[in-house]
C-alpha cells in the first residue's frame, strides 16, 4: 500500500455513461481529489492491480460486467478496499445484497455532489484506519520476527538489540556495573538479566532500593550487625553483602546513599571486605556489585552530592537504558505483553486493543517510561471504551456526558458489541453467526447493516 496521510486520495471510478464519469471526475477533482476513469470494468480490475485506491466508485449496470461481480472481483484483490456502487431506482436490491456482500454503500441516481462527497470521506477515514492498523501488524510481526524479548525486556529497538548484546557481554564478567536509566525504564530488570546469564544465576539475587531505607538503617541493612552493637540490636543479624554470597548485589538508586556511607562502601569495594557493625572482623565481599542511578551522577558530583571516586569505582562497566520516548517503536509490542497480562490474571472478557488506542499512546511522551505506559494500559483493561485517562485527570463536564447515555443509546451499543464478538470468533461467517446467536439470518444481516459492520474486518482470508 502507498497511501499516507497528507497525500491527495486517489479514488478509482468506474461507469459505462461517459457524461457521468466526466461529471463526477469533474466534481471529485476539484475537492482535492486524484481520480481516475474507466468505462470498461476489465480495464478498471487490470489498473487496480498493483495499485492502491482510497476508494472506488461504480456503476451497477454496466454491459461486460454487473456491479456485484465487479465488487467480488475487486475484494478477492483488496479486501478492504471501499467499493460504493451507484444504483438506479430498479436495483436497489441488488444494491443492498451487495452491501451485505461487503460493499462498503450504494448512492441511488442521480447522486447530490454533497451525498457523494461526504459518503467518499467517511469510506476513505475507514480505509485509511485500516491502513495503519495493517501498519501497526506488520510492525509488531516484525517486532516479534526480531529479537523482541529478552529475560523480561521487550522491545525491538536498535537500542534495545543493543542493550541485549551489552548485557550478554557484561555479564561474563566479574567487575561492578552501573546502570543509568530514567524511572520506570526497566533497570531493575537489566540487573536480574545480568545475573540470570551469569555463572551466578545459581545464587542469590538480592536487590536494595538505597531510596527506600531510613539513613540510620543503611549501615547494618547492608553490612549487618553483631548483638548488643546498638540500642535493639538482641541479636546478630546478617547484612545484604553477606548474605549474597557468590550471586549479586543489586544497589538501586545508589545517589540516594549518606555521603558517609558512599566512603564505607568505596572502602569495600577497594578491599574486598566489610564488617559487621560492632565487629571487627573482615569478612570476604565475594558478590557482585550492580548498582543503579535514575540521576545523571556526574551533575550530582559537581553539586558535591556524590562522591567522584565511588563513582570511578562503580562505573567500570556502564549500561545505559534508553527511555520509552527514544523507541517508541516498541509502544505496540509493549502494549500487547501488558494487555494480555491483566487479562490473563483476570477473569474479564479481553476488549479488543484498536489502532486508535495504540496512536494515541504513541503520540505521548511518556516520562514514567515503561511503568507508566504499563499503568495506563490497566486502566485502559478496567475503564473500558474510551482513550485511557491521563494519570491525575479530573473528568470533565464532557467525559460525564460521554459515560451517561441514553437508555436505548446503551443498550444498542452493548448490542454491536456482542454481535462484533460473536462474529469475531466465527471468523465472520453469517451462517455460523446467526446460529450461535439464536437467530435468523436476516435478523443477523439486518444488524450488521444497523451498525455499519463489514464482515470483511472479521475474515482474514477475505472471503466473503
Amino acid at each position: 500500500m502507498h497511501e499516507e496521510r497528507g497525500e491527495r486520495p486517489e479514488i478509482l471510478v468506474v461507469d459505462d455513461d461517459l457524461y457521468l464519469l466526466a461529471a463526477i471526475k469533474q466534481t471529485l477533482t476539484l475537492n482535492g481529489y486524484a481520480v481516475q476513469t474507466f468505462a470498461n470494468p476489465l480495464e478498471a480490475l487490470a489498473r487496480l492491480d498493483g495499485h492502491s485506491f482510497s476508494a472506488v466508485l461504480a456503476d451497477i449496470r454496466m454491459p461486460e460486467m454487473d456491479g456485484m461481480e465487479l465488487l467480488i472481483r475487486i475484494l478477492e484483490q483488496d479486501a478492504d478496499l471501499p467499493v460504493i456502487l451507484i444504483t438506479g431506482h430498479g436495483d436497489i436490491s441488488m444494491a443492498v445484497e451487495a452491501v451485505k456482500r461487503g460493499a462498503y454503500d450504494f448512492l441511488q441516481k442521480p447522486a447530490d455532489e454533497d451525498i457523494i462527497l461526504a459518503t467518499l470521506s467517511r469510506a476513505i477515514e475507514r480505509r485509511q484506519l485500516v491502513l495503519e492498523n495493517r501498519r501497526l501488524e506488520r510492525q509488531l510481526n516484525a517486532s516479534r520476527e526480531n529479537r523482541s524479548r529478552f529475560h523480561g525486556l521487550i522491545g525491538s529497538h536498535p537500542s534495545m538489540v543493543g542493550l541485549y548484546s551489552q548485557i550478554e557481554a557484561v555479564a561474563v564478567e566479574h567487575d561492578p556495573v552501573l546502570i543509568i536509566g530514567e524511572t520506570g525504564t526497566g533497570k531493575e530488570l537489566v540487573a536480574r538479566a545480568i545475573h540470570d546469564i551469569s555463572h551466578r544465576s545459581g545464587a542469590p539475587y538480592v536487590a536494595v532500593n538505597m531510596g527506600a531505607l531510613p539513613s540510620e538503617m543503611i549501615e547494618s541493612e547492608l553490612f549487618g550487625h553483631e548483638k548488643g552493637a546498638f540500642t535493639g540490636a538482641i541479636q546478630r543479624k546478617v547484612g545484604k553483602f553477606e548474605y549474597a554470597g557468590e550471586g549479586t548485589l543489586f544497589l538501586d538508586e545508589i545517589c540516594s546513599m549518606p555521603s558517609q556511607l558512599q566512603a564505607k562502601l568505596l572502602r569495600v569495594l577497594e578491599d574486598r571486605t566489610f564488617c559487621r557493625v560492632g565487629s571487627n572482623a573482615d569478612i570476604p565481599l565475594r558478590a557482585r556489585i550492580i548498582a543503579a542511578s535514575n540521576r545523571d551522577l556526574p551533575a550530582e558530583i559537581d553539586r558535591g552530592a556524590f562522591r567522584q571516586d565511588l563513582y570511578f569505582r562503580l562505573n567500570v562497566l556502564p549500561v545505559h537504558l534508553p527511555p520509552l520516548r527514544e523507541r517508541k517503536e516498541d509502544i505496540p509490542l509493549l502494549v500487547e505483553y501488558f494487555w494480555n497480562e491483566y487479562c490473563d490474571g483476570t477473569d474479564r472478557g479481553a476488549r479488543a486493543c484498536t489502532p486508535a488506542l495504540i496512536r494515541s499512546l504513541m503520540a505521548q511522551e511518556w516520562p514514567g517510561n515503561i511503568r507508566e505506559l504499563r499503568n495506563a494500559v490497566r486502566r485502559y483493561c478496567i475503564l473500558g471504551e474510551g482513550e485511557p485517562p491521563a494519570a491525575g485527570a479530573e473528568a470533565d463536564g464532557d467525559d460525564l456526558q460521554a459515560v451517561v447515555l441514553p437508555w436505548k443509546e446503551y443498550m444498542d451499543q452493548q448490542e454491536q458489541r456482542y454481535v462484533e464478538q460473536v462474529l469475531r470468533q466465527v471468523g465472520g461467517q453469517v451462517s455460523t453467526a446467526h446460529q450461535v446467536m439464536g437467530i435468523s439470518r436476516k435478523s443477523l444481516y439486518d444488524k450488521i447493516n444497523k451498525y455499519g459492520l463489514e464482515l470483511s474486518r472479521f475474515r482474514g482470508d477475505g472471503r466473503r
